[in-house]
């Protein structure tokens, strides 16, 4: 489980599960102590990083209180080791077709999220795929992990394809996303994945400017939607820092182990999330009608046929996996990834917005994606998110969320009057903003993914941005 969650989601993921081992770090324990004795676990099993530490500086980190510390109930991981030395017969090791290897939760950035069941072939299938397809994952490269491991990107995409290609991770096990910079520089690696918001701190980082970044051979991003002028700067960053790598975007999902498509250096296009790995097969459906979309760069929702698909949604979500797993007549498993998007003449894929996040207003459907890409152009705008905030009226009325440049706080009337043109002029008028949050900071999901939901939760929270219903007619 993710040990930033609530008590209360813990407590439900760790019932749901059955188990009765529970294996956590220290610094969790205290925080979760009191609630598990409403649990079914049996035995507590708590590690601590100071253990691997060289011997005085593990003792000096105890003298310093730095080790957290537990109840006599709980069993060390040092001694759990000793004692399984005790047992004759180990656990066997044969392998098993179809066996659940791990459960990694979903990133809840537009629902609940979801235990999803994770067999040892899925898992090993995209570390193949990534082995395979000579992305640059090789013996003796350094990798810097801040990907957590709870979450299945930081563990197959990071923690497990590190230890078969034989890269020396650099696991970071707490960070915040101002402190990449100074990571980056200290450990100097070879190879770094993180989100849009790791790269942007690179290139606003003042001493990152001054920084030779000749050791960076291959940087990858994912989980949220990068703009292209983004991408671009951060590309020109890199090659004016003396780095050869070219920032990658990938695409993929918990339910597929996490990655399914990537860019390389031979299939490279601003805007595209690259094209599928080995084995991977994408295809655009009408979620409407459920039939195939045919023509090079027609939208739709995109589904993908892959090795790496998962078994199924875990427990009481177990019911929704054919909500988003779909066997055709042939016999083949598509995950049904609730992403629009296109593929191109040359077999690359874009990202065209998310169903979930399509708004309906008085029928007429507006997609975020696009509205976002036209405020981002105001020179003041340093981020944005359009979410639909439930009406009685109107069923969901769009709101802009906006997060200002530095020294612009003076400019939102800029740029609401702004907006309110650029849509008239490039969208219909019922994609009119009904509201303007301006905000400090947008807020993101514990694995660092924009949180819709937070937003939609938000509604208006500034009467003076709200637009009047008087103000337009809707068509």
């Amino acid at each position: 489980f993710d040990p930033r969650t609530s008590i209360e989601v813990i407590k439900q993921d760790i019932l749901e599960s059955n188990s009765s081992i529970l294996i956590v770090v220290d610094v969790v324990y205290p925080k979760i102590s009191e609630m598990l004795s409403e649990t079914q676990i049996k035995t507590t099993v708590v590690v601590s990083p100071f253990d691997s530490l060289p011997f005085m500086l593990k003792w000096g980190a105890r003298l310093k209180g730095r080790k957290a510390k537990h109840s006599a109930s709980t069993v060390e991981w040092n001694h759990f080791i000793k004692k399984a030395q005790l047992y004759a017969n180990p656990v066997p090791d044969e392998f098993e077709a179809g066996q659940l290897a791990v459960v990694c939760h979903t990133g809840g950035s537009t629902g609940t999220p979801k235990g999803v069941m994770l067999s040892n072939e899925s898992c090993n299938a995209l570390i193949y795929q990534l082995l395979y397809t000579n992305y640059g994952f090789k013996r003796n490269k350094t990798f810097l992990n801040i990907l957590p491991p709870f979450i299945a990107l930081g563990l197959i995409n990071a923690t497990h394809l590190a230890l078969c290609a034989g890269i020396q991770s650099i696991l970071i096990p707490s960070f915040e996303p101002e402190d990449i910079p100074k990571l980056i520089m200290k450990h100097t690696p070879n190879i770094f994945m993180g989100g849009p918001i790791h790269f942007n701190m690179m290139l606003n980082d003042p001493n990152m400017k001054k920084e030779n970044l000749c050791y960076l051979e291959l940087c990858c991003a994912g989980g949220d939607k990068m703009p292209k002028e983004t991408q671009m700067k951060i590309q020109e960053f890199l090659a004016e820092h003396h780095s050869k790598a070219k920032l990658w975007i990938g695409y993929g999902a918990t339910e597929t182990s996490a990655g399914t498509a990537c860019m390389n250096n031979h299939c490279f296009r601003y805007e595209s999330v690259g094209v599928p790995y080995l084995h991977n097969i994408f295809e655009v459906f009408d979620p409407d009608t459920n039939e195939r979309v045919h023509g090079y760069g027609n939208v739709g929702e995109l589904r993908v046929s892959s090795p790496t698909l998962m078994l199924g949604y875990y427990g009481s979500k177990a019911v929704e996996t054919s909500h988003v797993i779909h066997t055709d007549d042939d016999g083949r498993r598509w995950y049904c990834t609730g992403d629009l998007g296109h593929i191109d003449e040359d077999g690359l894929i874009y990202i065209d917005g998310r169903i979930k996040r399509i708004i309906t207003r008085r029928g007429f459907k507006i997609y975020p994606l696009y509205v976002e890409e036209l405020i981002l152009q105001h020179p003041a705008v340093k981020q944005c998110a359009v979410v639909g905030v439930p009406d009685e009226i109107e069923l969901n009325i769009p709101v802009a969320n906006i997060v200002l440049q530095a020294n612009c706080q003076d400019r939102k009337n800029e740029v609401i009057t702004y907006v309110d043109h650029v849509i008239k002029e490039h969208l219909p008028e019922y994609a009119l903003m009904a509201g303007y949050n301006f905000l400090e900071e947008l807020p993101l999901t514990p694995i660092g993914k924009l949180d819709f939901r937070a937003l939609e939760k938000l509604g208006i929270i500034n009467a003076e941005n709200k637009r009047m219903q008087d103000r337009f007619e809707l068509k």
